[in-house]
């Protein structure tokens, strides 16, 4: 930081905790899935079907939608 010499702010070391401790950080650590995502549980026929009936309602707003014009 300042002086390039790996400190942070005030020549204090580079915690990034705040200065409350080392603080890890996680670079790479527990990442977006660290609590498990309900989608990887459902199968592919249950993500399948899902998708089918989004698709369905949608199909039944455009109907709609060209009735009204």
């Amino acid at each position: 930081m300042p002086r390039r010499d790996g400190t942070g702010p005030e020549g204090r070391s580079s915690m990034n905790g705040g200065g409350l401790g080392l603080g890890t950080g996680y670079r790479r650590g527990p990442g977006k899935n660290f609590i498990k995502d309900p989608n990887v549980v459902k199968t592919q026929k249950e993500r399948l079907q899902e998708q089918k009936e989004l698709l369905e309602s949608k199909l039944k707003l455009i109907y709609k939608q060209l009735e009204n014009l």
